[in-house]
């Protein structure tokens, strides 16, 4: 009995699905791995699509990504005496609005093409106290503003071009396929070291870069949404 029902409710709601139209808003994730060990992630961080019409849509997506880590060192090896610290974080902010046009088909199947910008921030700082190269150290301090291990500070700014369609399986609920590609310039900023031994400080700049030319990177994607 409670297989029929199932059964009703899913020819129910394959019959009811259909596209989007002017004023309904999309949220969506992305699927990623095999069949048998599929895990739910971010299409480029969390996006929202607003439908203007039957064909057009506008999109946002927003990321944000934080890292941070922190390593001891102890003066002596039993864990007794002074105690040095490292400590490393970074963190991004990426935004990504774009708009896409829904060519005309059938009411489940709606293919799309569209472009987006891309702005992409990140940050990263170093700090060290009583501690250098992974030991204790004395009247030893140092900030690195600009660079840890996890990245370096920098932006990337640039225009992405994409394609796909999305397939309205039961009401609300559609899977989709989007693939595209992204054209990027990156440029990142000085790292500014200043380092104190025995309460002398000396400062360094390392130069920033600026890529010299656009990436272009391959982007694709698996993902199930929802009509609000």
């Amino acid at each position: 009995m409670r297989a029929i029902t199932f059964s009703l409710v899913a020819c129910v709601g394959f019959l009811l699905a259909q596209k989007p139209t002017g004023g309904t808003v999309t949220g969506e994730v992305a699927l990623n791995g095999a069949i048998n060990n599929i895990n739910i992630g971010l299409v480029q961080g969390a996006r929202v699509r607003y439908f203007l019409g039957d064909n057009l849509a506008v999109r946002l997506g927003v990321g944000i990504a934080t890292r941070s880590e922190t390593d001891k060192a102890y003066e002596n090896p039993d864990g007794t005496g002074g105690v040095g610290e490292e400590k490393e974080t970074y963190s991004s902010f990426s935004l990504l609005p774009g708009v896409e046009y829904h060519f005309a088909g059938g009411e489940k199947l709606s293919t799309f093409a569209g472009a987006y910008l891309f702005l992409d921030l990140e940050s990263a700082k170093t700090t060290r106290s009583n501690y250098a190269a992974g030991a204790y150290a004395a009247n030893f301090s140092q900030t690195v503003s600009g660079q840890s291990s996890f990245g370096r500070k920098g932006t990337t700014f640039g225009l992405g071009l994409y394609s796909g369609f999305d397939w309205y399986f039961v009401e609300k609920l559609y899977l989709g396929v989007e693939w595209g590609l992204i054209f990027g310039s990156t440029s990142q900023g000085d790292v500014v070291t200043e380092t104190s031994v025995g309460g002398t400080t000396t400062k360094t700049v390392q130069a920033g870069g600026r890529g010299s030319g656009l990436l272009v990177n391959a982007l694709g994607a698996l993902r199930l949404g929802y009509q609000f």
